[in-house]
């Protein structure tokens, strides 16, 4: 459940912060985690000079109490924070739902109907109670947000701009442990092992990600076979959840299954972004098209490699 509530909170506060779309002005290439921070700015920025201050920030915030605070005593309780993320599960099934020409409307819907994040509104409830009387006081909300604030002005300029979204300011965008994944990621790439990842070799990757999907080699992989390689990594994790505290050969084989079906999840990821016509089939020239994208909004400084500060690494000053 904390889990549900925590990616609840974070896909809430994208819209809360940045929007459902985002604006013209982000960068071409630099993926949507720069995509959202600068529709973020352009939705708090209420004086339009391209940065937001803590107090837009604040304001948005005491908007969003507002919102939460259904019945306007003064105090959010964990009830009022229920509804307000049911309302959102419900706005968000209503796209999934809707039909192609209704996804706009559906989309306009939720936007209309939020804000349905705000600072203390899930995991961090108890923190952000600091009178422990169960119930957050906008006082408190904001209190957390002056925290959130910070943490999001990498740059400690005193302000929220593109530059806090920037390769090299602040922590990496994969979050905690990104450093060690993104060099696990390389070394499973690099396979000439010069320490980068060129575009040949990621074109590689995605043809032997094509294969291992394609189960039944009629050279298209299907939305069927995709769920399949789903399915098995669910049941591959179980199983080694079930045997991790033993130790002997049951444990080492339970391992090797779950390292395959990672994989898999990673070219099921693959799957998802080279189906560009959403038609539930992918060819090999679609997974190696996606590749080449992915390669290319990868390589920020356009030398044909990827490094591993490239991938995810805090980079060094």
């Amino acid at each position: 459940m904390a889990k549900k509530e925590l990616l609840l909170g974070a896909v809430a506060a994208g819209l809360l912060l940045s929007g459902v779309a985002a604006p013209a002005f982000a960068a071409k290439g630099e993926g949507k985690h720069h995509q959202r921070h600068a529709a973020m700015i352009e939705r708090l920025d209420a004086d339009k000079n391209g940065k937001v201050s803590l107090d837009e920030f604040k304001t948005n915030i005491s908007t969003a109490f507002k919102t939460f605070d259904a019945d306007g005593n003064g105090e959010v309780t964990k009830d009022e924070i229920k509804a307000r993320h049911a309302a959102f599960k419900d706005a968000r099934k209503a796209v999934r739902d809707a039909a192609d020409a209704d996804k706009d409307k559906a989309r306009e819907a939720l936007r209309a109907a939020g804000p349905y994040w705000m600072p203390g509104a899930g995991k961090m409830f108890e923190r952000a109670d600091a009178d422990k009387n169960g119930t957050l006081s906008q006082a408190e909300v904001l209190a957390s947000a002056e925290k959130v604030f910070e943490r999001r002005d990498s740059n400690k300029d005193g302000v929220l701009d593109t530059a806090d979204a920037r390769p090299g300011k602040g922590k990496g965008h994969h979050g905690k442990g990104g450093e060690e994944r993104a060099e696990r990621m390389l070394k499973r790439l690099d396979t000439d092992k010069d320490g980068k990842i060129s575009q040949d070799e990621m074109l590689a990757r995605a043809a032997e990600t094509f294969q291992r999907l394609d189960a039944d080699k009629s050279g298209d992989v299907t939305k069927v076979e995709v769920d399949a390689k789903r399915e098995a990594f669910r049941d591959a994790r179980k199983a080694f959840h079930a045997v991790k505290a033993t130790e002997g050969e049951a444990r080492d084989a339970a391992r090797q299954t779950l390292r395959e079906a990672r994989m898999d999840r990673m070219g099921v990821r693959m799957f998802e972004r080279a189906d560009a016509d959403k038609n539930g089939t992918v060819t090999k020239a679609e997974m190696e098209t996606a590749a080449a994208a992915m390669f290319k909004q990868r390589d920020r400084n356009g030398d044909g490699f990827i490094t591993v500060d490239e991938i995810g690494k805090r980079h060094k000053k």
